[in-house]
């Protein structure tokens, strides 16, 4: 009863994180979007009111210099105005001064009629030339007023059309500056994208990969081991428990179970390596003790693809194992789970494959190992130039008397097109290694990319 309420409260905890995290998240999406929308809208508008008041600014210059072309001809006719007031006004003086007086009285009916008719028309000129000055003072002062209030009106046009082309929005402009950064360098990003791969996976397949050829296999054991035996195999396995033996499998693969079975929850498998557990997937396991004979059925619950074998491995034998590919395990009564840990940094192998850290399960023990479509043992009785070669991500596990080495992928294009690692395995000697039966197919885009760095720390670790 505590497991299952320890089960429940696990899954609404679970439950409620996703929850909490998809409800921020959501909402931190939109008010991005609603941001960056917002940003882009706010701009929109400020160019079409910076595209406005420039048309507008442009308008009133061309006003100004409409009305200072107007000033400058009222300002000529005011001078020939005045110019020629001043001769009137001359003449006028002239003809009724003292000299011009006396020399009209002596003067005929006919010269007087003359100088009548020029005074006359003298005054009439000056009359008609004074009412012209006014007006053309009015309309001279009243352009002056028009021009500057037009000046006032286009400096404050250019001081909003300052202000506009310097309000851009902080997303827009850092986008600008961003785009005016990038764009010099974009075509050569462009190359190192497309063709910076294929210079990588040509240089490791034709420079690094044939410099590693010289590198020795690494063989865990000198002395020759007994070698484990396959007992069941499928889609689905039976473990068959004596009185006192202890088995352990993973919950996700438990598909049933005999009554009579004593169980508990055992959270990691092996307290002295529980981040290799964890990784592993070796949590929160059922633990199961037979006080009499029973019987644990393991399957593929969620898996279609995924098949299981049971081994059994002899006392005094070993195995190295991948402990992802680990299932379940049968440990015989008052025996311990051995788990050795073997380092390897001072062998050019390791850095040829990347993996640094082997996990040897040792005897007497029964193991329950998944795979792609099966799991296969293959026997290997060879001599030093001879050998069989496999794929490593097929790999799972081998004798520790055999010789384990890597070499070259057969075919540039299998390792180009990621069908193939760069190393394929090489075991040689004598003793079995184990494999399933086709490698998991490969994802694409960021899940391809995770499952890569993923899978890249489980193969350094060996996990």
């Amino acid at each position: 009863m505590t497991l299952y309420l320890l089960k429940i409260g696990k899954w609404l905890l679970g439950k409620s994180a996703v929850l909490i995290v998809a409800t921020l998240v959501a909402i931190g999406a939109f008010a991005l979007y609603l941001y960056i929308g917002d940003s882009f809208r706010l701009d929109r508008e400020r160019l079409e009111k910076l595209e406005a008041t420039q048309a507008l600014a442009q308008q009133t210059y061309q006003q100004l210099e409409s009305i200072h072309s107007e000033i400058i001809e009222v300002a000529k006719e005011l001078d020939d105005a005045r110019t020629k007031a001043q001769t009137a006004q001359q003449l006028i003086e002239k003809l009724e001064g003292l000299l011009s007086k006396i020399e009209y009285l002596f003067s005929s009916a006919a010269e007087k009629k003359a100088v009548d008719d020029q005074l006359a028309s003298a005054k009439m000129e000056n009359e008609q030339l004074g009412a012209q000055i006014i007006d053309l003072r009015t309309r001279h002062a009243g352009l002056r007023v028009t021009r500057t209030s037009l000046s006032d009106e286009a400096q404050k046009l250019e001081e909003e059309i300052l202000a506009l082309e310097t309000g851009s929005s902080e997303v827009v402009r850092y986008i600008n500056a961003s785009w005016s950064a990038i764009r010099v360098y974009l075509p050569s990003a462009i190359a190192v994208t497309i063709l910076g791969p294929i210079v990588l996976k040509l240089t490791a397949y034709y420079v690094i990969a044939p410099t590693f050829q010289w590198a020795k296999p690494i063989q865990l054991s000198k002395s020759k081991l007994a070698e484990p035996a396959i007992l069941d195999s499928g889609v689905s396995v039976g473990l068959s428990l004596v009185e006192g033996e202890t088995a352990w499998i993973k919950e996700s693969y438990l598909q049933a179970s005999d009554e009579n079975l004593d169980r508990r929850t055992r959270f990691v498998l092996n307290w002295q390596i529980p981040v290799t557990c964890l990784a592993a997937g070796l949590v929160e396991l059922i633990e199961f003790t037979s006080k009499s004979d029973g019987k644990v059925t393991a399957s593929t619950q969620d898996k279609p693809d995924m098949e299981l074998c049971l081994l059994r491995v002899p006392e005094k034998s070993s195995i190295i194992l991948r402990p992802s590919h680990l299932v379940g395990l049968i440990a015989p009564e008052g025996e311990r789970v051995s788990i050795r840990r073997r380092w390897s940094f001072a062998r050019a192998q390791a850095w040829m494959t990347l993996q640094f850290r082997y996990f040897e399960f040792v005897g007497p023990c029964r193991w329950v190992v998944s795979g792609v479509r099966g799991v296969r043992a293959e026997p290997i009785d060879s001599g030093p130039d001879g050998g069989r070669r496999a794929n490593q991500d097929s790999t799972i596990g081998f004798t520790p008397d055999l010789q384990f080495g890597a070499t070259r992928a057969e075919t540039f294009w299998a390792y180009f097109r990621g069908f193939n690692p760069l190393f394929d395995d090489v075991f040689r000697g004598h003793g079995v290694f184990l494999c399933q039966e086709i490698t998991r197919g490969e994802d694409s885009g960021p899940t391809r990319f995770s499952a890569g760095m993923r899978d890249a720390f489980l193969k350094v670790a060996g996990i």
